[in-house]
């Protein structure tokens, strides 16, 4: 079986160091790698006050690997030559597979998107919910939130690679943001939810928050829920309660690798979970083809809005998307 390569790291303004050593989960091993811990609120470095220190970012990336497609979100507005709001491409047209309207990708979310919460502020991308009413019009309708979505389509995609984001993520019971992958031939399936998190998960015994990290395959659209001769299907994994376990409100560096036969998922460098193409429900549906992020800060239609607050934000301080 292929195991997951070891780790490189760079990092900016300080020193790295990586340590040979073995990081243990059930019964693989893989090369660790540690960071030397450093002072990023010296003047010399300076620091992003509201929005975290941006000039100590280590950098976990697998070996071979080269940077290919990426943003650091520096300039004062969204790059327009790498995202666009919502789930229509203004350029070519295309719209997301399944999509209720340009704004608005089906009934389990509740929140418009809208271009005023989906901006650059201070050098991060900010995705923003709003509790307020809203008068939408694709989809027509008055809506209770608001939201910040981008979508890379026709403008960053891979096929099989490293990506690398360091974000924060909202708290609250009504929250569902998430970092997650569709298919650049605008058929639905596969979908890779890299990092989707659940502020409250119906079904479980405590009801706590969830991070999701599946793969979806099967080509039933998004937005229908009737008969379909290829069903879905979900090779998932969670890492439950999240919060409690790592401090989604704080700065973390998710990484995760796509090859041929495993993708790995890393969090702060290390390895949180692997699902191999040979264990899944469907291994010749291994996902083979160009893919375009999604990053978005939904708000969840089936859950309750208790311990949410308002506005809330998915902030991210860079993508990075790195091949071999």
């Amino acid at each position: 079986m292929n195991k997951p390569k070891g780790f490189t790291a760079t990092v900016i303004g300080c020193l790295l160091l990586q340590v040979q050593g073995e990081h243990q989960t059930k019964n693989e091993s893989y090369p660790a790698v540690a960071t030397v811990p450093c002072d990023w609120n010296s003047a010399e470095e300076g620091s992003n006050d509201g929005l975290g220190q941006k000039s100590g970012s280590a950098r976990y990336v697998p070996e071979g690997y080269a940077f290919v497609w990426g943003d650091d979100f520096a300039g004062d507005a969204l790059d327009t030559n790498k995202w666009f709001v919502g789930m229509r491409d203004p350029v070519s047209g295309d719209v997301m597979p399944g999509a209720d309207g340009d704004f608005q990708l089906n009934y389990r979310y509740e929140g418009y998107v809208t271009v005023e919460d989906s901006f650059v502020e201070e050098g991060s991308l900010i995705l923003q919910n709003q509790k307020r009413l809203y008068t939408g019009t694709s989809p027509a309708g008055t809506y209770q939130y608001t939201s910040g979505w981008v979508t890379s389509m026709h403008r960053g995609y891979l096929n099989k690679g490293y990506i690398e984001v360091r974000a924060k993520f909202p708290l609250g019971d009504k929250l569902w943001p998430a970092i997650w992958l569709a298919a650049e031939d605008l058929v639905w399936g596969p979908e890779w939810d890299v990092w989707e998190y659940y502020g409250f998960k119906w079904g479980q015994k405590h009801h706590h928050d969830n991070m999701g990290m599946h793969l979806m395959t099967g080509y039933r659209q998004a937005g229908e829920d009737g008969s379909n001769p290829e069903p879905i299907r979900f090779d998932e994994h969670w890492l439950q309660p999240f919060d409690g376990l790592y401090d989604a409100d704080e700065w973390h560096i998710y990484g995760w690798e796509w090859t041929d036969t495993y993708a790995q998922w890393w969090l702060d460098g290390k390895p949180v979970h692997t699902l191999y193409r040979n264990r899944t429900k469907k291994p010749d549906e291994w996902p083979d083809e160009e893919m375009y992020l999604i990053l978005n800060n939904g708000v969840r239609a089936s859950s309750p809005e208790k311990n949410t607050e308002w506005p809330n934000r998915l902030i991210i301080d860079y993508v990075e998307i790195y091949q071999q």
